[in-house]
């Protein structure tokens, strides 16, 4: 995942240097990269003026969850259930966590606390593993039905739990 630093000060990111002080993110010219798996504890990306004058810019941020998926494999519910067990410290995701939404009807605005509000369409994050498919959650509709988010655009619907769909496991950190 990415995001990036925009400088308030009319300058631009190259005019800075960064650093991270977490080793699972790097940052170069204002552009923030988780390049392992995060943690809970705060992270801080720090520019400093590379003229060595202005203002140093500090941000930091602290992650709630950590998002996995099991590629382009599509699994029935129980399956789904099953894979994201058998992940140390993982679960199958609620619908809130993947989306926000009222009586399981999308927001779909852009947001935190929600892993499609925060971060858009996953399918965007080249080498991530994720489509902007349908995604089983752990919430049951009714009898032999649960509901399904589309990671391209945070649609909520639902899916016969001997269908296939595509997986997506949280751990909260």
């Amino acid at each position: 995942a990415k995001f990036t630093i925009v400088p308030k000060d009319g300058k631009s990111a190259t005019d800075y240097t960064w650093t991270s002080d977490a080793s699972w993110v790097s940052v170069a010219d204002g552009v923030v990269t988780f390049t392992g798996t995060g943690t809970g504890d705060k992270v801080t990306i720090t520019g400093t003026p590379s003229s060595g004058q202005g203002n140093i810019i500090k941000y930091s941020f602290t992650l709630k969850s950590w998002f996995i998926n099991n590629g382009g494999t599509l699994l029935t519910w129980s399956d789904a259930n099953t894979y994201c067990s058998s992940q140390s410290g993982y679960s199958q995701s609620t619908v809130s966590e993947m989306t926000q939404h009222t009586n399981y009807s999308a927001t779909r605005t852009r947001g935190t606390g929600a892993l499609w509000n925060e971060w858009g369409d996953l399918a965007a994050y080249s080498g991530a593993g994720f489509s902007g498919n349908y995604y089983w959650s752990s919430e049951q509709k009714s009898s032999g039905y649960h509901y399904v988010v589309v990671l391209g655009n945070g649609f909520v619907g639902s899916n016969y739990d001997s269908n296939t769909n595509y997986v997506v496991c949280r751990q909260g950190l």
